[in-house]
């Protein structure tokens, strides 16, 4: 994602052309010729722009702050993804012509508006921390049913968990999106009233107000797994696990204890003859391990780790491994760097991860980690059915 949202650096990474189809879009007129403004270009825009009234001003900086934060390869890709999704091959081949990422995401903004509240989410679900998901990958397999009549019981089931164990959640809405081979269910229950102080025209106000927070589902039927991120609700991850189980999935035998077995399978990297199968067309050139850290099996809980610089061997983890005569281990964590070939003149991308015992791993779902999570299936590290990861 972009960073921190500034007025001059978004006007000067935009086209003028398509701030002036923004400005006429919302019938804003600036009394600006945009076809003759050259240099400084960003100064004049936005000096026009603080001459709007209040109201015009604010919804000028709430769209240029939801375009910044779409206009990064993440973001172009969650857009291409949803246009994808509804067959709008057009969309993917207007936005792949268009040069710039604001360029782009503006243009889908205009043009695509239909796609927008999909993409940010999805952009947003790509970005949450891997640590901050809980997985289950033992569901039998069931078929989402994602009808308006199912997904308003799901919301009543939610709402009725959180109003009877913490007296909020009376309010709710679940928005459901389908990418690759994965269904989002996207929950907002209405969280507890706050208040706040807020600028009002020119007047200072406090201003009381219901929040909702957030619970992202993301469900795979190829690899029987459900993915929840609810961030400070961690006690409520089983009951939810539970809801989604018998509203969405109708497994009324749906087993609430999650067991003990790793996720990850790390015994394949002990080798130092492993190697990953990389197929053909996935722009990987390189994988190196570049860090284990062992457990022993035997005494007290002990464990140490190695790092080793890869830049001239490949395999030097493994060198330093056989130097150190470890007693009987475990390997709990590994750290990957897998490269990629350059595109477009750009120099070679390159993705540093770590996967721990038993069911940790730093990837994310978007982009170049799908790539690499579907390599971790060939030798049965990251245990996947079918589909894309």
């Amino acid at each position: 994602m972009t960073g921190q949202f500034s007025y001059l650096q978004f006007l000067r990474r935009t086209p003028t052309e398509f701030l002036e189809k923004y400005f006429n879009s919302k019938k804003l007129e600036l009394n600006i010729d945009f076809k003759k403004l050259g240099k400084s270009q960003e100064t004049i825009i936005f000096e026009a722009i603080k001459a709007l009234i209040d109201e015009q001003q604010r919804l000028v900086e709430a769209d240029f702050q939801n375009i910044n934060a779409m206009a990064c390869e993440g973001g172009i890709a969650a857009l291409i993804d949803e246009a994808n999704y509804h067959d709008d091959f057009k969309c993917t081949e207007s936005i792949s012509a268009i040069d710039g990422f604001h360029a782009k995401a503006l243009w889908a903004f205009l043009e695509r508006n239909d796609y927008w509240r999909a993409a940010t989410m999805f952009l947003h679900a790509d970005n949450v921390c891997a640590s901050y998901w809980k997985k289950r990958d033992d569901l039998p397999q069931s078929t989402p049913l994602v009808e308006k009549q199912y997904i308003a019981e799901f919301e009543k089931a939610i709402s009725d968990f959180f109003y009877r164990k913490e007296g909020r959640g009376r309010n709710y809405q679940v928005e459901v999106y389908r990418r690759y081979n994965k269904e989002y269910f996207f929950a907002y229950p209405e969280d507890f009233g706050q208040s706040e102080v807020e600028w009002v025209s020119s007047k200072l106000k406090t201003r009381a107000y219901h929040p909702a927070f957030e619970i992202i589902f993301v469900y795979c039927q190829d690899e029987n797994s459900l993915d929840i991120y609810a961030p400070k609700n961690n006690k409520a991850l089983a009951e939810l696990q539970k809801i989604f189980a018998q509203t969405i999935l109708k497994l009324s035998d749906f087993n609430e204890t999650v067991p003990d077995k790793p996720v990850y399978n790390l015994e394949p990297m002990i080798d130092p003859n492993f190697e990953f199968t990389i197929e053909p067309n996935s722009g990987i050139t390189d994988v190196v391990i570049n860090k284990l850290r062992l457990t022993f099996k035997y005494g007290l809980k002990q464990r140490i780790t190695l790092e080793a610089g890869t830049s001239k061997a490949p395999k030097a983890i493994y060198d330093l491994l056989q130097k150190i005569h470890s007693p009987p281990y475990y390997v709990t964590q590994v750290r990957i760097k897998v490269t990629f070939e350059p595109k477009e003149g750009k120099r070679a991308q390159t993705r540093t991860f770590s996967i721990s015992h038993p069911s940790y791993c730093s990837l994310n779902h978007d982009g170049n980690d799908i790539v690499i999570r579907n390599m971790l299936t060939k030798p049965g590290i990251e245990p996947r059915k079918n589909g894309i990861a």
